[in-house]
């Protein structure tokens, strides 16, 4: 793979979607399967510290906090230049089960019932991390496009045998959602981040890398400890899904939901003002941080001729 080019490599992976920080992909030869491909380590340490943390943010999230989590495997590929490329393979979910496939063309009814799933879920974990506070805390990234949404009783055929169990979350309304992304773990042990958080900036251009660490680094890796940020990142993602008429509706039942479980002293309402707010300085933020990245893939590409080891995505809308 060229991941600087995908489409020139000589077996060009299928893109199923991109993330701020790494792309997920198919290829013919393993049907079935999507892709990602984590930033290269240097050390055979590095990647084990990495799959422990995989491993136990997986056990976290399915045995303690009961949210259904995709399966998943790691591959670890070492390239010519001697670094550890992984790859977390995970099964394929069907296009029509992604939460922002579901958006984008769904209705009002259609979008309540995967925020009810998600809300519980993520109303549970802020519960387990209550309890637990303060030697242990997870963080999740809750926004839609992280989600699959199927019907409890169709679980089995996509997702195989082993997996877990559907109930609980959104079942009376015939919907259950399960989690997939799971490639950035996080969470605390007594106040320390399991996951070496450096891995965010390995595909930052070099002489920025002081400015990302101190400005935005641990802006954006706390706001996923935090129940309401989540859902406002939540609702706010709605504007780069083009369903900004949805967010209204979205807060409405999010705000019933708050005041359900009467933890509205904790996790104040939210306000569309809020929303705005909240994706105007969002967007920004990562639209500057891939102008830089592009900017890094041309300069050394073009100009140096030298190798450029991430994939980045072609335009987002925002």
């Amino acid at each position: 793979m060229d991941p600087a080019f995908p489409d020139r490599s000589p077996n060009p992976p299928e893109i199923l979607g991109y993330g701020e920080i790494s792309a997920t992909f198919a290829i013919k030869e393993m049907p079935g399967i999507a892709f990602k491909r984590m930033p290269p380590f240097l050390q055979p340490g590095q990647v084990m510290a990495y799959r422990k943390v995989l491993e136990q943010y997986h056990d976290l999230l399915t045995q303690s906090c009961h949210i259904p989590v995709s399966p998943y495997r790691v591959f670890d590929l070492t390239n010519r230049h001697d670094e550890h490329i992984v790859y977390v393979a995970q099964p394929r979910l069907p296009r029509q089960s992604i939460g922002n496939v579901i958006l984008s063309s769904g209705n009002v009814t259609d979008m309540l019932q995967m925020v009810s799933c998600v809300m519980d879920h993520l109303l549970n974990l802020r519960e387990f991390n209550i309890q637990n506070h303060p030697h242990l805390q997870i963080a999740i990234d809750g926004q839609i496009s992280n989600w699959g949404f199927i019907h409890p009783e169709s679980a089995g055929s996509v997702f195989g045998a082993g997996h877990g169990t559907w109930g609980g979350a959104g079942e009376g309304a015939g919907m259950a959602a399960v989690y997939f992304d799971i490639t950035t773990p996080l969470f605390r042990i007594d106040g320390i981040e399991q996951l070496d958080t450096e891995i965010f900036l390995k595909s930052c251009p070099s002489p920025l890398v002081w400015l990302v660490r101190w400005q935005f680094l641990d802006e954006v890796v706390s706001r996923y400890y935090d129940v309401r940020l989540v859902l406002m990142d939540l609702a706010a993602n709605f504007y780069k899904e083009g369903r900004a008429d949805l967010i209204d509706p979205a807060l409405t039942l999010i705000n019933e939901m708050i005041r359900e479980k009467e933890i509205g002293e904790e996790v104040p309402v939210l306000t569309r003002e809020e929303i705005d707010r909240y994706y105007k300085n969002d967007a920004f933020i990562w639209t500057v941080f891939l102008a830089l990245r592009r900017m890094d893939r041309f300069v050394k590409t073009r100009i140096f001729s030298k190798r450029y080891n991430f994939i980045l995505p072609g335009k987002i809308s925002r």
